[in-house]
C-alpha cells in the first residue's frame, strides 16, 4: 500500500474469512479493521514523522476488528480482503485446477473431512498424507481403570504409532484392525506408554480419592475392541495439510490505504 513504512504483524487475524459482493463471492464484510482508538502509542504513532518512529523501540501499532453492522449470535464474523487478494485468489483457483490430478485430490483437507463423516467406507490404512487418532481419555480409561485392553503381538515395532504418540495432545495414535457397522465400533490397536499410564492414574486418583494399580502388560501394543466411532479420528499428518502443500495459496491481506495518515 501507500505506507513509508513496513509493518510486521503478529495477530490470529488469518482465522477471519473474507468477504465481499466483487467476482462471485455474494457475502457481505460484516467488519473491518481500523487503528485502535483507545490504544495511546498508536494514536502517537500516527501523528508522528517517519523519523520519529523509525526511533522508537519495536514500536507497536495496534489494529482492531471493529463490527460496520450489529452481528448475531453465531453469526461468521467477516472482512474484506480487498481487491488484490481476490485476484490474486481466482489465478490460484485456475492454476491449482488445471495441475491436480484426481490421486491428488483424493488425499486433500476436503478428502479427509468427508472420511469423518462416513467412517466406515473411508481408508483405514494409514497413508502418507492422513492417520486416526482416539481419544486419550477412553482409551485409558479402558485400559487403566476397565481393563478391557489385550496384548496385541501382530507386529514387532511400529515406528509411527510410537513416534506420533509423544505429540501431546488429547488423542492417541490408533491404527483400525477391525470394524463393526452395525455396532458402529471400531477394533483398534494403539501404543502403551507406560509413563502416560502413571500420569492418567494419578489424574484418576486426584479426582476419585481411591486407589489403583498400574496393570502390567508384556507387549507395548494394546488392542481394544469395541472402541465407539465416535471415539476415533480421521485426521492429515503433521505438517502435510493442503496449506502446506507445493504450490498452496499465499497472498498478503492488504491495509487498506485510506488507513495512513498524509
Amino acid at each position: 500500500p501507500k505506507s513509508s513504512l513496513a509493518l510486521f504483524p503478529l495477530t490470529h487475524a488469518f482465522l477471519i474469512n473474507h468477504a465481499s459482493l466483487r467476482k462471485g463471492f455474494n457475502r457481505l464484510p460484516n467488519a473491518k479493521i481500523r487503528w485502535a482508538t483507545d490504544h495511546t502509542e498508536t494514536q502517537d504513532l500516527l501523528h508522528s514523522s517517519l523519523e520519529l518512529v523509525k526511533e522508537k523501540n519495536a514500536a507497536r501499532p495496534f489494529l482492531e476488528f471493529v463490527a460496520t453492522r450489529d452481528i448475531e449470535p453465531d453469526e461468521e464474523i467477516l472482512i474484506d480482503y480487498g481487491e488484490a487478494w481476490e485476484d490474486a485468489w481466482h489465478g490460484h483457483l485456475t492454476d491449482w485446477s488445471s495441475r491436480q490430478s484426481f490421486e491428488d485430490q483424493e488425499i486433500s483437507s476436503v478428502s479427509i473431512i468427508a472420511m469423518n463423516r462416513n467412517k466406515f467406507d473411508a481408508s483405514h490404512s494409514w497413508s502418507d498424507v492422513h492417520m486416526t487418532l482416539c481419544d486419550k481419555e477412553k482409551i485409558y480409561k479402558e485400559t487403566v481403570v476397565g481393563a478391557a485392553a489385550m496384548e496385541f503381538h501382530g507386529f514387532e515395532k511400529d515406528n509411527d504409532l510410537i513416534d506420533f504418540d509423544h505429540i501431546e495432545s488429547p488423542f492417541v495414535p490408533c491404527k483400525i484392525q477391525g470394524t463393526n457397522r452395525e455396532k458402529e465400533t471400531f477394533d483398534v490397536v494403539y501404543y502403551w506408554n507406560t509413563h502416560h499410564a502413571e500420569a492418567q492414574i494419578s489424574r484418576e486418583l486426584a479426582i476419585t480419592g481411591g486407589q489403583m494399580a498400574l496393570i502390567t502388560y508384556s507387549s507395548e501394543y494394546l488392542m481394544l475392541k469395541d472402541l465407539p466411532a465416535k471415539d476415533l479420528h480421521f485426521i492429515e499428518k503433521r505438517g502435510r495439510s493442503d496449506d502446506r502443500r507445493a504450490g498452496s495459496f499465499r497472498h498478503e491481506l492488504m491495509i487498506p490505504d485510506d488507513m495512513f495518515p498524509e
